[in-house]
C-alpha cells in the first residue's frame, strides 16, 4: 500500500557501526606462517603478508614480475584491471629463492603452477588453494 504514513517517513536512518578489522599480532603471523604444511603454502603465505596482495594475484604472479634488481614485484590487472608495483624485501626474496630451489618440477610461466607433471601445460594455482593453506 502506497501510502504515506507521516509518523514513519520521518524518522532518521540509524546506520550500523563500523567495526574495525582484527589485527593479528607478530607472534600470531610467525605461528601462521610456521603452521604452513610445507614450503609452497609457507611462501604463499609469507608472500600474502610482506605484499598485502590478494589470494588472486598471488596466484597469478608470473616468475618474470619479480625483479630482484629493483627489489620489486610487478602486479598486472589487479583489482579494478590495475597495474601496480610492490616492494620485495631481502627476507621474503630468500624464501622464494628457497621455494625455487625445493620445486622439482621448475616452474616455466607461473611462480605457483597447479601442474602436476612436468608435461602438462601450465596453470596458475587455483585461489582456493591459498585459502585453504
Amino acid at each position: 500500500m502506497r501510502r504515506r504514513d507521516i509518523d514513519i517517513d520521518d524518522l532518521p536512518l540509524v546506520r550500523a557501526p563500523k567495526k574495525l578489522p582484527v589485527v593479528l599480532s607478530q607472534e600470531e603471523v610467525v605461528r601462521l606462517i610456521e603452521a604452513a604444511l610445507n614450503l609452497r603454502h609457507r611462501t604463499i603465505l609469507m608472500l600474502l603478508y610482506a605484499t598485502g596482495l590478494r589470494r588472486a594475484e598471488a596466484v597469478h604472479l608470473k616468475i618474470g614480475d619479480i625483479d630482484p634488481a629493483l627489489m620489486l614485484i610487478h602486479v598486472h590487472q589487479g583489482k579494478g584491471s590495475r597495474g601496480r608495483d610492490l616492494p620485495l624485501t631481502p627476507k621474503l626474496l630468500e624464501a622464494l629463492r628457497a621455494y625455487w630451489r625445493w620445486c622439482k618440477n621448475k616452474p616455466r610461466t607461473y611462480l605457483f603452477p597447479s601442474r602436476v607433471e612436468p608435461i602438462q601445460p601450465e596453470r596458475p594455482l587455483s585461489d582456493k588453494v591459498v585459502w585453504n593453506a
